[in-house]
């Protein structure tokens, strides 16, 4: 039997507990809403920024906890962890497939598939005067061209344009393979 000090003590261990693990768990679904909300692959360092006083290694640990969760439950949802510590919340593959229909273009718009296309369609050598050639220069264009940089899909260096990570990672294609990446984005226009 627990003398009262040590009974004491074990309900002020118990409520330590108690309250991290609440803690955790709201971080957790902060990280889920994050994931959510961005539709799109996120950097740790994106989702670490909403933590800031928090150590960066657990919030890493609980962004696997959290993917660990939804394998575990059995949802049609699962986190995606990609090389560099990236992370994307997504409907899983064979459920995908069936409900395609619905998805399709939902994170970009037709005019910047067509504008991805073609700059997928230059690689490696998609200069802005190229692209301007192929697709006009107009204001439609240039916002296509700064949208799809602010989804990391693309980025610029010296008036050319390249692809991302990001941009093989979300049509989930190998990056030599620009031959599938075309006749992908010809398909979605």
């Amino acid at each position: 039997m627990l003398s009262p000090k040590e009974y004491h003590y074990s309900l002020e261990t118990e409520e330590k507990v108690r309250l991290k693990r609440v803690a955790q768990d709201n971080i957790k679904r902060r990280i889920e809403a994050a994931l959510f909300k961005a539709r799109r692959i996120l950097s740790s360092e994106e989702i670490f920024e909403i933590f800031p006083k928090n150590k960066k290694k657990d919030v890493l640990k609980l962004i696997r906890e959290l993917a660990n969760d939804y394998k575990e439950f059995k949802t049609s949802l699962e986190i995606v962890e990609f090389s560099d510590l990236r992370f994307q919340l997504k409907v899983k593959d064979p459920i995908l497939n069936s409900i395609e229909k619905f998805t399709r273009g939902d994170l970009i718009r037709k005019s910047e598939i067509k504008t991805l296309a073609v700059i997928a369609y230059l690689q490696p050598s998609a200069t802005l005067k190229k692209l301007y050639s192929k697709r006009g220069r107009s204001k439609t264009v240039y916002n296509n061209i700064e949208r799809l940089k602010k989804l990391k899909l693309i980025f610029e260096k010296e008036e050319t344009i390249f692809l991302t990570k990001y941009f093989y990672d979300y049509f989930q294609i190998k990056e030599e393979n620009n031959d599938i990446i075309k006749n992908l984005l010809i398909k979605l226009m």
